[in-house]
């Protein structure tokens, strides 16, 4: 009895002691702290504890580009509270992200734990004498149990396609890139190449949501012309899907075509392509007379 009740105390200290950690991704949408405002910041906290003290780095979307700041600051076990020193945000209202405005803001964070979740709930804010002209941005971060070393900066919904044998995969690959399934309206728009990336994988793995305010726009994937997935609706949850390149070419190439401009046009959405253990994340832009285009060159 004394044995099970050793066993018990270790594992409820063993429970306790992981949960007193911030170490991890974290993953989350900022809102700007004023009444009809939309402005987001879709952003990805990477940490890691020693002691009281957290290091790491925010990475933040806004608007059409990518932020990237080294975090610090420390993390109080008994109170959970994670405070952060002063970084600078992009303002709010700016409109050009190449020549905006730095806030400089304080994260105060409260780690919340239960059975199915941990959250980091709290904001980013300003000092004292500038918080009417520069609000708070409000976070909710949840942590990420995948074991994948690099996931999505957002909270997604994963929805996967049949991946538990690789001949299910060559199925898929068989069916994908059927000469049947290319569309005439695809060659009618021309091709906006973005971006041309290296990879290793003939598998990889598609996240894709919405740059910004979700004004109900939706567009379609093809593959080397071929359609893919059709009617994806551009939201703050990711569209996760794994495709399969053509291995008898050395340049595959994926396009996001637009099915509607949805109310703020054009399309803009965030795609992050994995391959292996490596990440790109791209910010493409389709509207009604242009197809934006990743160029995929086997490495």
């Amino acid at each position: 009895m004394k044995g099970i009740c050793a066993i018990l105390i270790c594992f409820i200290m063993a429970f306790q002691s992981n949960a007193q950690t911030v170490t991890g991704h974290w993953y989350g949408i900022g809102k700007v702290a004023v009444p009809g405002e939309h402005s987001s910041y879709l952003s990805e906290l990477i940490i890691k504890q020693k002691g009281n003290t957290v290091t790491g780095e925010l990475q933040y979307y806004f608007r059409d580009s990518l932020f990237k700041v080294k975090v610090s600051g420390n993390f109080n076990t008994r109170t959970r509270q994670l405070i952060f020193k002063p970084i600078p945000f992009i303002y709010y209202l700016s409109t050009n992200t190449k020549t905006g405005i730095d806030c400089m803001l304080t994260g105060n964070f409260t780690l919340l734990v239960n059975r199915t979740e941990s959250v980091l709930t709290g904001a980013f804010e300003s000092d004292a004498a500038h918080r009417y002209t520069s609000p708070a941005i409000q976070y909710r971060f949840k942590h990420s149990t995948d074991t994948i070393a690099s996931k999505p900066a957002v909270d997604t919904t994963e929805i996967d396609i049949p991946t538990d044998t690789i001949s299910t995969m060559k199925m898929i690959e068989r069916k994908e890139i059927s000469p049947t399934m290319i569309e005439p309206r695809f060659l009618k728009r021309e091709k906006s190449i973005f971006k041309e990336i290296e990879v290793t994988e003939n598998f990889l793995r598609i996240d894709l949501y919405d740059n910004g305010t979700i004004d109900h726009d939706t567009v379609s994937l093809y593959l080397n012309h071929q359609l893919l997935f059709k009617d994806i609706p551009l939201t703050q949850i990711a569209f996760r899907r794994t495709i399969v390149l053509d291995s008898t070419i050395d340049v595959n190439e994926i396009s996001m075509y637009a099915e509607n401009l949805g109310t703020i046009p054009p399309n803009t959405a965030i795609m992050i392509i994995y391959d292996g253990q490596k990440r790109h994340e791209l910010i493409l832009t389709s509207d009604l007379d242009r197809t934006a285009t990743i160029r995929l060159r086997r490495k």
